[in-house]
């Protein structure tokens, strides 16, 4: 009776054998003849460079930061619409609630083009709004 490890060794060498027999023509793909010189590709010689002292960096002017201008604030005195353009004849894009905080982005007679907090813009008259009479002036007016 064989031992286990016999089977196993003669099932490897079987195995081996049909891969092998399975390549084809296994002498075709060998060189036609050993080569006299290494196979390993050559290594690019170095050349040795005299490190140099090198110059200590020339400091940049550093950008100075600037403030980005927040717009004037005002706020919606009771539950209004936010419209496309500075007039009631306009679609209403949205409702502002009463005591929401908007930007005031620009001004056209009455009516003032702001941004919600969630960034929705168009126009509410100013009948609505509760803004700082000092405030006013910042407004930018439409061209």
């Amino acid at each position: 009776m064989m031992h286990r490890g016999a089977v196993l060794r003669a099932l490897l060498f079987f195995l081996a054998g049909l891969v092998l027999a399975g390549c084809g023509n296994f002498v075709s793909a060998l060189p036609a003849q050993p080569s006299p010189f290494p196979t390993l590709a050559r290594l690019p010689s170095v050349t040795p460079v005299t490190p140099r002292p090198t110059r200590p960096p020339t400091p940049s002017p550093s950008a100075t930061p600037t403030a980005t201008p927040v717009p004037p604030q005002a706020e919606a005195t009771i539950n209004a619409n936010l419209r496309s353009g500075p007039s009631t004849n306009t679609s209403v894009v949205a409702v502002v609630r009463k005591g929401t905080r908007v930007s005031l982005l620009e001004r056209e007679d009455d009516w003032y083009r702001i941004r919600t907090p969630d960034a929705t813009e168009g126009w509410m008259a100013s009948t609505v709004l509760k803004i700082d009479p000092d405030l006013i002036d910042q407004v930018p007016l439409a061209p």
